[in-house]
């Protein structure tokens, strides 16, 4: 007679793998992701950065996704940053200094927010909301118009 023992590696074995096939979890993330995605004004490229962090896999709600969306944020931003650091060493002009100067500020407002998201939703909301509107924009048209002008 076979031991009732030898039957519970078997089951888990059994549970495990219907666990790891189980599409639901992963499905509901990606329809998640493709909802919030799609109130962006860049539905693909949403997706596109969204996707590229693992942790977006079992992403289901808008707590879940928010600290993944402010990493990809800062790491933007840094890369922006040091892009524009490195030309102003072949274009010093005053509004590309200006440029950078606001970019150095995104990225703190975007740490910020990322260290105020579990503590303050409505602080890092801010923190999001000045480092979009107040420096980006604002900047970006001095280069524009400064790149016009001359």
């Amino acid at each position: 007679m076979e031991s009732p023992l030898s039957f519970v590696p078997t089951m888990f074995f059994a549970s495990l793998l219907l666990f790891i096939s189980s599409p639901s979890s992963t499905k509901a993330s990606t329809q998640f992701v493709e909802t919030v995605c799609s109130q962006t004004i860049n539905n693909s490229e949403c997706l596109k950065a969204l996707e590229s962090d693992p942790r977006t896999a079992s992403a289901s709600n808008y707590k879940e996704i928010a600290p993944i969306a402010l990493d990809l944020a800062i790491v933007n931003a840094k890369d922006s940053y040091a892009f524009i650091n490195n030309l102003i060493k072949t274009n010093p002009s005053e509004a590309v200094k200006q440029c950078a100067d606001s970019y150095k500020f995104v990225v703190l407002d975007f740490q910020s927010a990322r260290k105020e998201l579990d503590e303050d939703t409505l602080t890092a909301n801010y923190d999001i909301k000045m480092a979009v509107d107040d420096n980006i924009s604002h900047n970006i048209g001095d280069v524009i118009t400064e790149k016009l002008i001359n």
